[in-house]
């Protein structure tokens, strides 16, 4: 095997898969599950029990100097805002709001915690993310 091809092998292992960023938090798992348009996209169970997606602007393809990152969260189920949003194919939805995303570290892998508002309140419910 030339040292090109050991490069290769060993960049892929280096970094890891999205899905392998998985946290443990008491309303379930929250998820790495995609990088679209420069945002990493997480799935987890909100505090209500609906499934929910958190977008991270900024954060995708970000594994070595992770801090504090605002971020947005969109869910399924009924909803207070009084406007709609929606990501992707998803249906729009009434059930939004702000968020912010903490790193315990720098790097992966790492605990997290994730702190929610709906609609435009400002975040004030905490998930942390082990």
């Amino acid at each position: 095997m030339n040292a090109l091809h050991f490069a290769a092998i060993f960049s892929l292992l280096s970094a890891p898969v999205l899905a392998d960023e998985v946290w443990e938090s008491d309303m379930g798992q929250i998820v790495y599950e995609a990088e679209e348009g420069g945002a990493a996209i997480f799935s987890f169970t909100n505090v209500d029990a609906y499934p929910a997606k958190l977008i991270i602007p900024g954060l995708a393809g970000n594994y070595s100097n992770r801090s504090s990152h605002d971020a947005y969260w969109i869910g399924q189920g009924a909803g207070a805002c009084t406007a709609f949003m929606s990501h992707g194919n998803a249906p729009a939805s009434s059930q939004w709001g702000r968020a912010q995303v903490v790193f315990d570290g720098p790097a992966f892998p790492t605990s997290l915690t994730v702190v929610l508002g709906f609609c435009l309140d400002e975040p004030n419910i905490v998930l942390r993310g082990e």
